[in-house]
């Protein structure tokens, strides 16, 4: 049985009028992306990377899953990652956690971040190698 995609998106829907609309958004994922590239784990993946561009292009992915945008110009996630280094599930774990992290530097609500940490775990097996 799958189960019934409209929770989700009205989940997701709220969580970015949650997070303030697309300022919100951008600015959570300007410091998530700062975040990584200084991880000692994750940094590798970002080194000599324009790390706006890559929190910019993000917020277009999640603006459209969150209704905010009507279509997403950008590669798919899977398509996205092909190119780096393999994402090993350490490095997936990682990333939530400093996604985690993140969203509470910014006052985000527990409910929220499930939200948010459960649309990425998603797309684990289209990244991780």
């Amino acid at each position: 049985m799958t189960e019934n995609p409209a929770p989700q998106k009205a989940a997701l829907a709220a969580l970015y009028q949650n997070l303030g609309g697309e300022p919100g958004l951008r600015k959570i994922l300007s410091d998530f992306y700062q975040r990584m590239g200084q991880d000692v784990m994750l940094g590798f993946f970002f080194q000599g990377k324009d790390l706006e561009s890559i929190a910019r292009n993000q917020g277009n992915f999640l603006m459209r899953a969150m209704g905010a945008a009507p279509s997403y110009s950008g590669q798919p996630p899977a398509q996205a990652h092909r190119s780096m280094a393999p994402i090993l599930p350490g490095h997936f774990d990682r990333r939530l956690r400093i996604l985690e992290d993140t969203l509470r530097a910014h006052g985000v609500a527990e409910a929220d971040i499930r939200t948010w940490v459960g649309f990425e775990e998603a797309f684990r097996s289209a990244v991780q190698r």
